[in-house]
């Protein structure tokens, strides 16, 4: 489980059909057990994003470069962390309210 209390994200353009964005956040994150093992259950990650929507009326995709680092920011000896670069895709439904 991850807990991001903190998510940071600025959208570049607030009208049209393609919108480049930026974002950064911070959390816990929480495992069943060890990871890495003999080490600790509860970690902290970070990281931030660049990426583009694409907005259609009912639907939109997305796609991003995101980079997250994972460490339990010196709680135990050693501190391993481990650094991630994803590339994620994403799509989205719009639906009504009532």
């Amino acid at each position: 489980m991850v807990l991001d209390p903190i998510a940071l994200k600025w959208d570049f353009r607030s009208h049209g059909r393609i919108v480049p964005y930026l974002e950064m956040s911070g959390g816990t994150l929480f495992t069943s057990r060890d990871v890495p093992p003999g080490i600790l259950w509860v970690n902290f990650a970070s990281g931030g994003a660049a990426g583009v929507y694409s907005m259609g009326k009912k639907h939109a995709w997305s796609v991003e470069l995101r980079f997250t680092h994972i460490s339990n920011a010196g709680l135990t000896t050693p501190n391993p962390g481990v650094n991630t670069l994803q590339v994620r895709l994403g799509f989205s439904v719009f639906r009504g309210g009532r």
